[in-house]
């Protein structure tokens, strides 16, 4: 018995071992690419490549991976990330320490930076950096287009579920609203406009040719989808909710509730901007909504958990 405990020691050890040489086997490298559209915009790539990690700034952001290193030999899947929205519009610079944790386990990463975009536009970004980003001569030859995921934060989730076969329907977003006045953050400050009626009218959805094989959503603004526009959406889901989001729970039960197939449902301590990175010391006081978290919530281990479970899903389901 004790032989066979031994044993099975040695292998659990071997397996725990292989998983994580398989989950950080790169460094992370950073460029920027500009998209050309009526509006250009640019776009954040991480990628995996051999070279050393130099750390750099932009603004008031550090940036644990390396400006414009080789690409290592691939090809690699691909992580399509849209950040949220609100007010300010976001960036996906609030996620840069998820990118590059991506990036180290061997993952392309592109992430457009959405500005005061509307959801129909931010789709269009999305499809427009991930063609871009193919065709660029430094990643052609190393991205795996036919291995394609997604990952979206509040709004960016409603962009990922667009992509994936979601049709939003504002006029259901617009009742849920009249219904639940007290969801400001769906409603009225956050990325559903004053009381879902920024968004009355129909939306064009736009073409694309993106086959996304998994969707990861990290507190999703999914309100605007009924059963029936979730009903082709078809990639695996795995969703993650934080406790104490103000961001209505109808967003996260809606879609346990109303995906063709139930997805997967992640707690996490924290609220809404738990997924954010930790702030940079020149913004905490201009944005401690974001940046403050409640006592007793550990950003940090928040963040290696779904930094974790991310990867996992996306090297299973990619």
């Amino acid at each position: 018995m004790r032989a066979l405990f031994l044993a099975f020691t040695i292998l659990a050890t071997c397996s725990i071992s292989t998983v994580w040489a398989k989950a950080a086997p790169f460094r992370a490298g950073i460029a920027r690419i500009t998209v050309s559209a009526s509006t250009p915009f640019d776009t954040l790539v991480w990628y995996p490549t051999q070279a050393e990690e130099v750390a750099w700034q932009i603004g008031p952001f550090p940036i644990a991976a390396s400006r414009d290193a080789p690409i290592a030999a691939g090809p690699f899947p691909i992580v399509l990330i849209s950040h949220g929205g609100g007010k300010t519009g976001g960036s996906p610079l609030t996620l840069r320490d998820l990118s590059t944790s991506l990036a180290r386990q061997g993952f392309i990463v592109v992430a457009p930076m959405h500005g005061k975009t509307d959801l129909s536009g931010r789709m269009v970004q999305v499809d427009r950096a991930f063609n871009t980003v193919l065709a660029d001569p430094r990643f052609h030859a190393h991205a795996a287009s036919d291995k394609v995921g997604m990952l979206g934060f509040s709004l960016g989730g409603a962009v990922s579920l667009g992509l994936a076969g979601g049709v939003p329907d504002f006029r259901h977003l617009a009742s849920y609203c009249a219904a639940h006045p007290d969801d400001v953050q769906s409603c009225n400050a956050g990325p559903g406009g004053s009381k879902g009626k920024a968004a009355d009218k129909e939306m064009r959805q736009p073409a694309s040719n993106i086959a996304l094989k998994a969707l990861v959503l990290l507190d999703p603004f999914s309100i605007p989808f009924s059963r029936e526009g979730l009903k082709n959406v078809s990639a695996p889901v795995f969703l993650f909710r934080p406790r104490q989001s103000k961001l209505g729970e109808e967003n996260t039960r809606a879609l346990v509730k109303n995906l063709p197939v139930s997805p997967p449902l992640q707690y996490v301590t924290g609220g809404h901007f738990v997924f954010t990175d930790t702030c940079p010391p020149a913004l905490k006081a201009e944005a401690s909504d974001i940046c403050e978290d409640a006592k007793g919530v550990d950003r940090t281990a928040v963040h290696k958990e779904v930094e974790t479970k991310v990867g996992s899903f996306f090297r299973d389901n990619l």
